[in-house]
């Protein structure tokens, strides 16, 4: 058994913040986490693999960089798993995930946008160092629980996946809009999906929408 390694960096924003639907993103931003709140099982599986990466050596690569910038008098920050140099000055963002069979077919078929975002956001705070990550980013999707597909024979216990980041401009866009959505009044509408509610929201038990004897939204 293995605790996670994360750590406050003393920032009022994260990456994964990002990610998150606006009404979870306000509600996280305004009420208390679950007290009761318990890591499961995948994400022990998925820190023994970011631990097995970084404990292997590479050249040039830098591994769990944690970068942290000051935006509109906020601190945003992030962990990002990889960044490899592909020369020319240019760096590429790379990320580690790990997700049970049908999720990780999902994402290996029509993309995530969560993952869009989050490596965006990753490429945003690099602008303030003398590093300059390209616009295509690589995710090592590890699937656990793995079976195999006929209608994706490409796809396999671990698959590199190549998606295409928002550019710089229209990240600081979502940034600034989300940051506002998080500290202003209550949003005008739900958008969270309904299957989240009850076993992958982290934030429930404070939610005014939450209804604790029916566990749904």
């Amino acid at each position: 058994m293995i605790k996670s390694d994360y750590f406050d960096k003393g920032t009022d924003y994260s990456a994964s913040d990002f990610t998150k639907p606006n009404y979870q993103l306000w509600v996280s931003k305004n009420f208390d986490k679950n007290p009761d709140e318990e890591q499961g099982l995948a994400p022990w599986v998925g820190q023994l693999v970011h631990q097995a990466s970084y404990e292997h050596q590479e050249i040039g690569v830098i591994k769990e960089f944690s970068p942290v910038r000051y935006f509109n008098g906020k601190h945003i920050g992030g962990s990002i798993d990889r960044l490899v140099y592909i020369g020319d000055g240019l760096w590429q963002v790379e990320d580690i995930k790990t997700q049970g069979n049908y999720p990780a077919k999902k994402a290996f078929k029509d993309g995530k946008e969560e993952w869009v975002k989050q490596l965006s956001v990753y490429r945003w705070l690099c602008d303030d160092y003398d590093i300059a990550p390209i616009v295509l980013a690589n995710i090592h999707q590890y699937v656990m629980g793995y079976q195999k597909d006929k209608k994706l024979e490409d796809y396999k216990e671990y698959n590199k996946l190549e998606i295409e980041l928002m550019s710089l401009i229209d990240t600081e866009l979502m940034i600034e809009s989300k940051i506002d959505i998080a500290e202003g009044d209550e949003p005008i509408f739900k958008d969270c999906p309904v299957w989240m509610c009850k076993d992958y929201c982290s934030y429930n038990q404070s939610c005014p929408h939450y209804n604790k004897e029916r566990k749904t939204c």
